[in-house]
């Protein structure tokens, strides 16, 4: 990730494992609580999940959910007091109440599922000791899953409208979700650049936005102007989810 360069000290090895002891459960959690929540939804949109499968009971999922989230809990009080302010004070509130809560609000539930992911930047800052470097990889992170969640709504719009989730798309149109889309995808190229014109990070940072943001990002808004529907934008959607991890 376009992280790791920015952090100038390596740590510890069991503070590394605290810190992945904390993020793999808790997103693994958060996973299962979502599928428990939106069994009905993934019955329509995503069949093959787990739950909406029938491969495990529907309860398994909440279950599941309280396990992971409570053994995340136990190795996040372990750490720097700013990593556990972040992870149980923000980040555990924001997965626990993102379906039956946030979901549903157009552009805020997108916004949650950012934070969520920009969050781990930032948790990781402070477990190791440089939070204040990691705010501009939280900017980036966040604004490309807000992106991807924009996406992905118009992917979904067929399922979301049948089982009554008031999406950005579901409620404006797809023409209106792809036009969205294209905007978030704009302001997230300028904001990648933001960093190196501030001089905040030098010509590293650059070179690796440029290849690995900028020039995917530029693909995604031609494909979605030649194909603004919803099999198109499910193709940018899997193309956003193997970039931001690039």
């Amino acid at each position: 990730g376009l992280n790791s360069p920015f952090m100038p000290a390596w740590p510890s090895w069991g503070t590394i494992g605290l810190a992945i002891a904390t993020v793999l459960p808790f997103n693994a959690a958060a996973n299962a609580l979502n599928d428990y929540f939106d069994y009905p939804i993934d019955k329509v949109n995503r069949p093959d999940r787990p739950l909406a499968s029938g491969a495990l009971p529907r309860n398994a999922g909440w279950w599941l959910a309280v396990v992971l989230f409570v053994a995340g809990t136990l190795a996040a009080l372990q750490l720097p007091p700013a990593a556990r302010r972040i992870a149980l004070l923000i980040a555990l509130p924001l997965m626990v109440l993102y379906t039956p809560v946030f979901k549903g609000l157009p552009l805020v539930g997108n916004a949650v599922v950012a934070a969520i992911l920009g969050l781990a930047f930032l948790f990781a800052g402070a477990a190791f000791g440089h939070l204040e470097l990691m705010w501009g990889p939280f900017g980036l992170a966040a604004g490309f899953t807000l992106l991807r969640e924009a996406v992905k709504d118009v992917e979904d719009v067929a399922g979301d409208a049948a089982v009554g989730v008031a999406t950005f798309a579901v409620r404006w149109g797809v023409p209106a979700g792809i036009k969205l889309a294209l905007v978030l995808t704009l302001f997230l190229m300028f904001g990648c650049l933001l960093p190196y014109i501030l001089k905040i990070y030098g010509a590293a940072y650059l070179a690796a936005v440029i290849i690995g943001v900028e020039i995917p990002l530029l693909y995604t808004i031609i494909y979605l102007v030649k194909h603004p529907n919803p099999e198109g934008s499910g193709w940018v959607a899997k193309v956003l989810k193997v970039d931001i991890f690039a």
